[in-house]
């Protein structure tokens, strides 16, 4: 019985068997140096594997090489069928250009990968081909992309040196490495703003980080991409198929900084989105007293992807 009730813990809370691992979960990663690609350590860098949110890496940059700042961005009716994260795109709405890179980035909004590719392709798929064709212009030749992104696809793949060659190359764009720093990016649509958080938990609590890229869907796990300064040297870090992301990512760097941020630090640097402003008119009854009301209060917990 005891047997059985540990299998079925672990099988609903497999987080917690590696919360306190002294192990790396990852299937796959690699921690390299920017201009040299000299590795300091890896494990089954060509693995291929799906990249989840990290997709949105190639789509960005993309759309920064294609698009104006100011260009308008008419959303196609498709977007309602796109599972989330989402900004909440209207179909029909037109919304700039860099507002949407920047929801892609930060707020690794799916229904802005998709606008964007059908604005530039035509359709997703057309996209998904101009995306393996800048990859094989980079160098990655183990990555194939179905879509612009990284919602799972069995044929859509990509392996760690690829995707940490992939954002070596990104990282040489101003525009794109300015949007990936950004922690906060406040979003305009009509009267309602609101405020996404970078889902890169090392923005808020680790100095030497220059930004990077989250992704996760239940078929992939954890993923993830990022940038840190070191001595004036650039080192990237790409991990695949993680079951403990922060943990994971904390183990590999100590192999290359004394000082790191502790858990405390990683669990307080969550990504929290915030409604700014949202006004809606209300109907007011003349000469009517107003009735109180008492509210209940439901608290639940706030999943980044």
């Amino acid at each position: 019985m005891r047997k059985a009730l540990t299998f079925l813990f672990l099988l609903f809370f497999p987080s917690l068997l590696f919360a306190y691992s002294d192990f790396v979960t990852a299937r796959s990663y690699i921690l390299l140096e920017k201009n040299s690609l000299e590795i300091v350590e890896g494990k089954d860098i060509d693995k291929r594997l799906a990249p989840a949110s990290t997709t949105k890496v190639v789509t960005a940059l993309i759309a920064l090489e294609k698009l104006k700042a100011d260009e308008l961005i008419k959303v196609p009716s498709g977007v309602l069928s796109i599972p989330p994260s989402k900004m909440g795109l209207k179909p029909g709405k037109k919304y700039r250009a860099i507002d949407l890179i920047k929801g892609l980035l930060v707020k690794s909004a799916n229904d802005a990968a998709y606008a964007i590719a059908c604005h530039i392709s035509g359709t997703e798929e057309s996209f998904a081909r101009l995306m393996n064709q800048t990859a094989r212009r980079i160098g990655a030749y183990q990555t194939n992309f179905v879509n612009a992104s990284g919602l799972f696809h069995p044929e859509q793949y990509t392996t760690c040196r690829d995707l940490a060659l992939i954002f070596s190359y990104a990282l040489d764009s101003p525009g794109f490495r300015e949007i990936l720093s950004t922690r906060y990016f406040d979003f305009h649509d009509g009267l309602k703003k609101v405020r996404f958080q970078n889902h890169d938990r090392f923005l808020f609590c680790f100095e030497p980080a220059i930004g990077g890229k989250t992704g996760f869907t239940k078929a992939s796990r954890h993923s993830y991409v990022g940038a840190f300064e070191k001595n004036g040297r650039i080192y990237i870090l790409s991990i695949l198929g993680s079951e403990d992301l922060w943990g994971d990512a904390l183990l590999i760097l100590r192999n290359l900084f004394d000082r790191l941020p502790g858990e405390k630090e990683i669990a307080n640097a969550r990504a929290r989105d915030t409604v700014l402003a949202s006004y809606k008119k209300k109907k007011e009854t003349l000469n009517k007293p107003r009735k109180k009301k008492s509210y209940r209060v439901k608290i639940g917990k706030n999943f980044a992807r």
